[in-house]
Order: structure tokens, then C-alpha cells, then sequence
């Protein structure tokens, strides 16, 4: 399982495995437990403009170092607008 990480600030492409496993570890119990805690820190707010976005914020990896193993810290809630 690869992943190819390209020149760009904050740009990740994932080959055709490396998606699969990661759709299904965004569908898993400890992805759900993880972005639980996001949204709770944030406390439904976008961690980059102050809006409030309730659950539907996005939860983006400041790294990509820990991937499927990472921590809540790793991590930043985001609104869309916000979210690279």
C-alpha cells in the first residue's frame, strides 16, 4: 500500500488501494470516535473562520505521518470554504 505525496502544500494522492482502505477507515467505529472528539473541541465551530458548522464540518489532517493511527490532535475542524 502506497502513498505518493506531491510537491504541493498539503496535497495527498492516494492510489486506488490506499482509497479503498481509507473510505472504509472513514466509515469505521474509531474514525467516528475520533471525529467526535474533533467536533467536540471545536465545539461545532470552523477552527480557521469561527463559523459554526454543527457536524457537517470537515476534519483535516495537519499530517499525514499517523494516518489511520492519528490522534484527535492531528487533526483541524474545518467548514468547507476553509478546507484545502
Amino acid at each position: 500500500m502506497g502513498v505518493v505525496i506531491e510537491f504541493k502544500p498539503r496535497r495527498v494522492v492516494f492510489d486506488s488501494l490506499m482509497d479503498r482502505n481509507y473510505q472504509k477507515y472513514l466509515a469505521s467505529p474509531e474514525w467516528k470516535e475520533i471525529r467526535r472528539e474533533l467536533i467536540e473541541r471545536a465545539e461545532g465551530c470552523c477552527e480557521e473562520c469561527g463559523c459554526y458548522v454543527g457536524n457537517h464540518g470537515e476534519a483535516h489532517h495537519t499530517s499525514y505521518e499517523n494516518l489511520f493511527q492519528e490522534d484527535v490532535d492531528e487533526l483541524r475542524y474545518l467548514c468547507a470554504y476553509c478546507h484545502p
